[in-house]
């Protein structure tokens, strides 16, 4: 299964869960999911869970995620909102880590549920959202339990990571030069990317060029060898195989669909957000 880091252009979200299954994915803000109808299983840090009506799931920052599958007519709330949004909660998303993210509906409460079902449809106005947030994660953290995330520091420096990583993908970066650049060994970096995001440097790399391709072709004053030059790759055949490899499209087949206004049939579905793609 590929995942995906999700750099947020707007990190505050409440509203209607997600109608199809939206792939692994990383990002640095908070995400709870409530379903109000249907079925929705889900995937968090590497294991699935069935959520039936009135359950709830979180995922805290930098936790792999996924919606994988849903039943017809799945109807859910989600929110999506930075660690230090709610000053009383701020502690734990910083420093703890719950021993399971789900919330059968009996311990959810009707109270929060009520609240979830008005947000989803978007009944509240703007000034309701923090104040029935704040009381929906009351019900959902007093729920949980959870232990230190001791490894912390190691999440703050994988944010750290990928921001710079992404920033330099297309330069000629390996990973000596990005370790060198991040003050840490290579051996550091290397067991970060394996432990945290299950995923190998270089694939991290070229998935990241190639989600920028993407991009990139939707402009018809650019070539494809402009293209894959200016994403880093050096000749075509290394970057139509790279290409293939992440879309299962040819670059030269996606660039057409793209330029037609069809991009959308052979692309991801994950145009609320700028992301970089990471092959597991």
């Amino acid at each position: 299964m590929k995942a995906f880091y999700e750099l947020r252009k707007d990190n505050f979200f409440v509203g209607p869960m997600t109608e199809y299954p939206f792939p692994l994915h990383v990002h640095e803000t908070v995400e709870m999911a409530i379903v109000l109808t249907g079925e929705c299983t889900m995937q968090i840090d590497g294991r699935e869970y069935v959520l039936h009506p009135g359950d709830a799931a979180i995922a805290f920052p930098l936790t792999p995620h996924a919606y994988m599958t849903q039943s017809e007519g799945t109807k859910g709330f989600t929110a999506i909102f930075p660690a230090d949004t709610i000053a009383e909660f701020s502690g734990i998303f910083h420093t703890m880590l719950p021993n399971e993210p789900i919330v059968h509906r009996e311990r959810v409460g009707e109270e929060a549920l009520r609240m979830a079902e008005t947000l989803q449809q978007g009944h509240a106005n703007q000034h309701l959202h923090l104040a029935y947030l704040h009381v929906i994660l009351a019900h959902i953290l007093h729920a949980l339990s959870f232990h230190s995330a001791a490894a912390y520091n190691e999440r703050g420096l994988g944010a750290r990571v990928v921001r710079y990583v992404y920033d330099h993908a297309c330069d000629s970066i390996t990973i000596s030069s990005a370790a060198h650049d991040l003050g840490i060994s290579e051996s550091h970096l290397s067991h970060l990317f394996a432990q945290q995001f299950h995923v190998n440097f270089r694939a991290f790399i070229n998935a990241i060029r190639i989600d920028k391709a993407t991009m990139l072709m939707r402009d018809p004053f650019l070539t494809l060898t402009q293209i894959y030059y200016q994403c880093g790759y050096d000749n075509m055949r290394t970057f139509r195989r790279a290409f293939v490899q992440e879309t299962g499209v040819l670059p030269a087949a996606y660039m057409r669909a793209a330029r037609r206004g069809g991009a959308e049939s052979v692309s991801r579905p994950m145009e609320k957000a700028e992301t970089m793609i990471l092959p597991d």
